[in-house]
């Protein structure tokens, strides 16, 4: 088949333990390019093996990609196309990319990602790609999550209709992924609002590291200046920003 002429999937489930898990659990029965998106999830999961809260009006859903191995190609594809879908419906909310995997509101995370590789019976890879989006969110329940989060929409962006837009844009850049994969990691670098930006780093196990965003590597990493002027590349780690940061890195962007 032609990769152009490639058809997402729909799968809608009431309630699931988590949409990573049902299509690990599925992924040779279901077609390549498959959306599973839920109402509930019991037992979402983010980075770091951490809780994702999951109560209904927000979006969980993960993208079944065959043509893929790498997991980081994949979450290329799902920041990049949920990054449009989000300005396509709320244009007038500030969604940015932060490395290496969120989507932010000023300093607030407002969704996350986890990629996961799959190994198939012929010991070939497939990815899950799991996407949580806070869309219905009240001031309240933001206020009990431990890192500061926000909510896109308030409540007005329905989660089916988040998942078409999602789908249209992870179309194209699904096919960009399979086709030149160059090109998908030089846009998601580009499009990573994180440079120039003050921020602490947690690498895990109580560690932490903190300086200046300086540059996305061409393989990824994130360059960071700390305050010596010494320059060190991280592959991993949690990031957190301030808004003063933020807004400042932002403002410069749309100047440059």
């Amino acid at each position: 088949m032609d990769i152009n002429d490639l058809q997402i999937n729909f799968i809608h489930l009431e309630t699931v333990d988590s949409t990573n898990n049902f299509v690990k659990q599925h992924h040779a029965e279901l077609d390549d390019f498959t959306l599973v998106y839920a109402d509930i999830q019991t037992a979402g999961r983010g980075r770091l093996d951490r809780s994702w809260i999951s109560r209904p009006g927000n979006f969980f859903g993960t993208l079944l990609m065959k043509k893929l191995a790498n997991p980081f190609l994949g979450t290329m594809v799902v920041s990049l196309a949920a990054l449009d879908a989000l300005k396509n419906l709320a244009p007038e909310i500030p969604v940015w990319l932060k490395w290496p995997n969120d989507l932010y509101i000023d300093e607030c995370k407002a969704a996350g990602i986890l990629s996961e590789s799959i190994v198939q019976a012929d010991k070939s890879r497939v990815i899950a790609v799991g996407l949580g989006v806070n869309l219905a969110w009240e001031s309240s329940d933001l206020a009990q999550i431990d890192k500061p989060a926000a909510s896109v929409g308030n409540g007005k962006i329905n989660p089916g209709k988040f998942a078409s837009e999602l789908a249209k844009y992870a179309k194209m850049y699904y096919i960009m992924g399979i086709a030149c994969s160059d090109k998908l990691f030089e846009l998601w670098r580009k499009r990573n609002d994180l440079v120039g930006m003050d921020l602490i780093l947690e690498l895990g196990n109580e560690q932490f590291v903190q300086g200046v965003a300086s540059a996305i590597a061409p393989d990824g990493a994130l360059i960071l200046r700390d305050a010596s002027g010494v320059e060190k590349a991280y592959y991993c780690g949690d990031v957190s920003v301030n808004r003063e940061s933020v807004r400042k890195a932002l403002e410069l962007r749309k100047r440059s």
